[in-house]
């Protein structure tokens, strides 16, 4: 059985997203997504129906001096990730967002169809954190698999090696470069 790519969205179309959203929740939202990699029940709770026992992020969590934040997520796992470098001590101060889980993913995903036409769920969020550490131009500044495991909060390996394969154009490139 073939095996699907993931669906991520690049760091300049994110921006032209970011640029677009006037509602600085929202914005905040969208930087724990792309910048730490955070799911969207780790930034505002899990669904209603859920049994997941995750907590809406605190300001608390963030430590911007440290460039980490403690997430208690999926699975009742606890990690540390890294900051956005678009979080300030301005923004954190927004937090908890009180913001529906469903309002901010129909929010996202009108947004993405308004500025590029694309139709994508907040998830692609955290796939286009992956996928930019694991593939980021500048060589020098990419991230490996065990780290990115380690600040995803991944337990398998073979789940964060499906970001390494996410690109199919770069990983030619880099292969084509190698030679």
């Amino acid at each position: 059985m073939a095996q699907k790519l993931i669906r991520y969205i690049e760091i300049d179309d994110f921006k032209k997203v970011l640029k677009a959203e006037k509602d600085k929740r929202f914005k905040l939202a969208y930087a724990l997504g792309f910048g730490s990699g955070l799911r969207i029940s780790e930034i505002v709770g899990p669904a209603p129906n859920s049994n997941q026992d995750i907590k809406p992020l605190t300001m608390e969590q963030v430590d911007l001096e440290k460039h980490q934040i403690r997430i208690f997520g999926k699975g009742a796992k606890e990690r540390i990730t890294v900051t956005s470098p678009m979080l300030n001590e301005t923004n954190i101060k927004l937090l908890p967002l009180k913001i529906e889980r469903r309002t901010l993913q129909n929010h996202w995903t009108k947004l993405c169809h308004k500025v590029l036409g694309k139709k994508l769920p907040f998830h692609t969020l955290r796939h286009g954190w992956a996928n930019y550490l694991l593939n980021h131009p500048d060589p020098k500044k990419r991230v490996s698999l065990p780290v990115l495991q380690i600040l995803g909060g991944w337990s398998r390996m073979d789940t964060v090696g499906i970001y390494a394969k996410a690109n199919p154009v770069k990983a030619i490139e880099s292969a084509w470069e190698s030679f």
